[in-house]
């Protein structure tokens, strides 16, 4: 499982930035392997990510990031989220959600996705806080080896496959608690195409500083975990991403690059979705981050650096200001996700949601959002699915 390799991984990328950086022919070198179907091992990823400190090989990679094509690389494929729950049993440091959140009744969220279906979407990311009400700890339910009993859950994504289907089908992704195999079967039988898990960050014990203890959210391991356990139960896609800002986010890129290579080792497939969120507000100022600070010129190394070394098609959010990602796009091109408007809170599509956010986003007209776009040469696309996730991957 993923979380046996975590040790492993994080020691190989925590000799990040203790030794002097390649020269810019072997960084070319690597970036060249990156793309061959065996892709870099360890050492080279190391090297490469490493390598990076030196002005000169920054300026090859996002060079080189601009230069290389991908598949369907004119083509924006949107998907915005909807909450349905906010209410939570975890307490993360930097997350607004708490036990005083609240959660859509069946028939408020049913208009909430259909005034998304009425836009013309039809992919859509479920989003739902750890709930206790919706995720039930059952009888067996121990912090090491966690059980739900998700009916509750399981009505949302019942009645968001059943209008999507009547819509004329589409493409269901979740932004949910990690879960048991047995429980993303249900999940894959309710009509799920992608599972995505945000892992927050890599690092063993900068995970524990943020996260109380007895909480489910404590358990990284499970965390970790669900990735193979989503595959193994017949969904088709997966999704992930570290939440830069947390740690040092070139240690986190090495980490989530050594484990999707050796998800497509194990497994046959590794993340079809990386997502890109950045920490935002008030808590980017605490002694427990403040060193991660990722600034505008390090996220857009990032992001050129995540061109290159996934195959999945990265997805550019509604945390970022729009001109930002427009810039983004015009100088490393589409083959993405984006999201241009969306509610983060439970509600807000269908009309304005009442209840607390859990990050602040940019939001904007979306029919002049796309104008915008589609003068710039892309191609945007509200209705999209699961094949055509699968058309846009690299390999």
């Amino acid at each position: 499982m993923l979380s046996e390799r975590l040790r492993k991984f994080t020691k190989t990328a925590e000799r990040i930035g203790l030794y002097p950086p390649i020269l810019s022919g072997e960084m070319l070198k690597l970036l060249e392997k990156s793309g061959k179907p065996d892709g870099l091992d360890e050492e080279e990823c190391v090297a490469l990510i490493n390598g990076t400190f030196d002005r000169n090989n920054r300026k090859l990679v996002l060079d080189y990031a601009a230069r290389a094509k991908r598949p369907r690389d004119s083509k924006i494929l949107l998907l915005p989220p909807l909450y349905f729950a906010s209410h939570c049993e975890n307490t993360c440091l930097y997350c607004d959600f708490n036990d005083e959140g609240t959660r859509l009744t069946r028939a408020e969220f049913a208009g909430e996705f259909q005034a998304l279906l009425d836009l013309g979407y039809r992919s859509i990311e479920l989003v739902s806080s750890q709930d206790p009400e919706l995720y039930f700890k059952s009888p067996e339910y121990k912090l090491e080896n966690q059980r739900f009993n998700i009916d509750g859950a399981l009505e949302y994504f019942k009645t968001a496959r059943r209008l999507l289907d009547a819509a004329g089908g589409g493409m269901l992704t979740s932004n949910i608690p990690p879960l048991d195999r047995a429980s993303l079967e249900k999940l894959k039988f309710s009509g799920l195409d992608c599972f995505l898990l945000w892992v927050e960050t890599f690092s063993p014990r900068q995970y524990v500083r943020l996260h109380a203890k007895n909480t489910p959210k404590a358990n990284q391991a499970f965390r970790l975990d669900v990735f193979e356990l989503a595959l193994e139960s017949g969904i088709e896609h997966i999704a992930g991403a570290f939440l830069k800002g947390l740690y040092d986010w070139r240690k986190e890129e090495a980490v989530l690059y050594l484990f999707d290579r050796h998800l497509r080792k194990t497994m046959s497939k590794g993340f079809s979705i990386i997502g890109t969120p950045r920490l935002k507000g008030a808590f980017t100022e605490s002694a427990l981050v403040k060193d991660y600070f990722v600034s505008d010129e390090d996220f857009e190394f990032n992001i050129a650096l995540d061109r290159i070394l996934f195959d999945g098609l990265l997805w550019l959010q509604t945390r970022e200001t729009p001109e930002f990602n427009r810039r983004l796009l015009k100088r490393f091109g589409a083959g993405v996700i984006l999201t241009l408007d969306c509610s983060t809170a439970p509600g807000g599509y269908k009309s304005p949601s009442k209840s607390k956010a859990q990050f602040p986003v940019y939001r904007q007209d979306l029919s002049r959002a796309v104008a915008a776009l589609e003068d710039d040469g892309f191609e945007v696309i509200f209705d999209w699915n699961s094949r055509t996730l699968s058309d846009c991957l690299k390999k």
